[in-house]
């Protein structure tokens, strides 16, 4: 339980900190955080490494490069939690 209660807290702080106001109400934020998302995804999803992002957007434009960073972040899969196989075919002795 404990360590769901560190988990849930970090993840809390973590969104109060997120981008400044200024920069999430900026014209390409929310094609950033979009673009971020898609790419966490597809990584998730095929472990693909491609990056959906616009790089000379991404270099210019604060707010698409804010909006990029969260919407990757955001979209990240939650950290597994307990105990996990040594090896994919791990078999538990039977006792």
């Amino acid at each position: 339980m404990r360590p769901f209660v560190i988990l849930a807290l970090t993840a809390l702080l973590a969104a109060c900190a997120g981008a400044p106001k200024e920069l999430v109400e900026g014209p390409y934020y929310t094609e950033g955080f979009s673009d971020g998302c898609r790419t966490a995804e597809a990584r998730r999803a095929a472990f693909d490494n491609r990056s959906f992002r616009n790089e000379e957007l991404f270099r210019l434009q604060p707010s698409y490069a804010a909006g990029w960073r969260q919407g990757f972040a955001e979209c990240q899969p939650p950290p597994i939690v307990g105990p996990q196989p040594t090896s994919p075919g791990s078999v538990e002795p039977v006792l």
